[in-house]
């Protein structure tokens, strides 16, 4: 009888360590959630304004070339 007691009390325990860790990772993504809805909710305020973002102009490698795969040539063959 005792020991049918204790391998319950050690599955309880086990479970009990599983539902901690469940629980830790369900309060981080709320914690998430909140600070997305905050932000949502300031977007859509009457009063918000889009800030355009700026591009960088691209840069030109030293040797003139544009970045990407070169072309294939018919006459290479």
């Amino acid at each position: 009888m005792a020991t049918a007691d204790l391998n319950k009390l050690q599955q309880i325990l086990a479970n009990a360590e599983d539902n901690d860790a469940v629980l830790n990772q369900i309060r981080k993504q709320v914690a998430k959630v909140n600070e997305l809805m905050t932000e949502l909710n300031s977007m859509l305020a009457p009063d918000y304004k889009v800030a355009k973002k700026e591009r960088k102009p691209r840069t030109v490698s030293a040797t003139g070339k544009r970045p990407g795969r070169p072309k294939k040539n018919a006459s290479a063959e």
